[in-house]
């Protein structure tokens, strides 16, 4: 018996109390099932419920990792429902992406902040810090082989890393020491200078690893703040640019044509996506653009 037969069958219905499923109602004339099909009922049941509690903006409770991997993999599933292959055709057997992305791992800090459509977009290096050293092959490949115009490093308030840098770490473990070790900050000063001074400080070491890179006009290498703590006074979780290509003077920087507005354009993946039907027909009737990424000016 095919299973959505033995649900229509079954006509199982279902209430909520207290989080729990209870079965109200079932056919009393419904055929035996296997337990390879009640399986199936029951899993089926338990993300009904899942995904119930999350339209309802309840946070369930997590109970340790078994919690937190089912609503991973529950988000995942929401994501492949909602993306068909269309979605993942532009990358899928290469990628080029338009930046190289230093970020802090702070859990706080995250690409949607940053790209709505990150997918094809954004090579993303994180470590504790956002800093060049720990992570020099990664941000190589980005520029040498993926060839990224823009190297974007991403400092941001309340960081830890810059905190445990500026204080005593004696203690932690030999690889955070490691790490925590290539931070140039003072000590005693854990807050927003020296957030800042970090990144002009990933910056010149990004300079000069890529010197030819940046003289030559084919990479651009940018300091910012991502604040979401609205520190700098410019807006909770705006992303401040503080440094472009060693220029650290704010009235420079915003004349800069680096920082003029330009016209919104879609990330690679939304430009590639599967348009509706009437999309595709007004397309079809429209000469294609030959927009392409051009390089940032500095």
């Amino acid at each position: 018996m095919k299973l959505s037969v033995g649900l229509a069958l079954l006509g199982v219905l279902f209430s909520l109390n207290g989080g729990f499923a209870v079965p109200v109602a079932i056919a009393a004339d419904s055929p035996p099932m296997d337990d390879a099909d009640k399986e199936k009922i029951r899993q089926i049941v338990k993300d009904a419920i899942r995904e119930y509690v999350a339209a309802q903006h309840v946070v369930p409770d997590k109970g340790g990792a078994n919690g937190i991997l089912a609503d991973i993999r529950l988000a995942n599933r929401n994501f492949v429902r909602t993306h068909g292959p269309g979605y993942f055709k532009p990358f899928l057997d290469s990628q080029h992406p338009r930046a190289t992305v230093i970020t802090c791992s702070d859990s706080r800090v995250h690409t949607h902040a940053l790209d709505a459509t990150p997918d094809g977009d954004l090579f993303m290096v994180r470590n504790i810090g956002n800093q060049m050293s720990t992570a020099e092959g990664s941000v190589e490949y980005g520029v040498h082989h993926l060839h990224t115009p823009l190297l974007l490093i991403v400092g941001h308030s309340a960081c830890g890393a810059i905190k445990a840098a500026a204080g005593d770490y004696s203690q932690e473990s030999a690889p955070i020491r490691r790490e925590l070790d290539t931070l140039q900050v003072p000590k005693g000063d854990p807050g927003m200078n020296s957030i800042k001074l970090n990144v002009n400080y990933q910056v010149g070491a990004a300079r000069a690893k890529f010197e030819r890179e940046v003289s030559d006009g084919q990479l651009t290498v940018v300091g910012a703040i991502y604040d979401f703590s609205n520190e700098m006074r410019q807006g909770q979780g705006k992303l401040n640019i503080i440094n472009v290509n060693g220029e650290t003077d704010a009235t420079k920087i915003a004349a800069l044509d680096l920082m003029k507005e330009a016209p919104v354009r879609k990330p690679i993946a939304a430009r590639h996506r599967p348009a509706s039907r009437k999309a595709k027909v007004e397309a079809d009737a429209t000469p294609e653009s030959t927009d392409e990424p051009t390089k940032p000016k500095h």
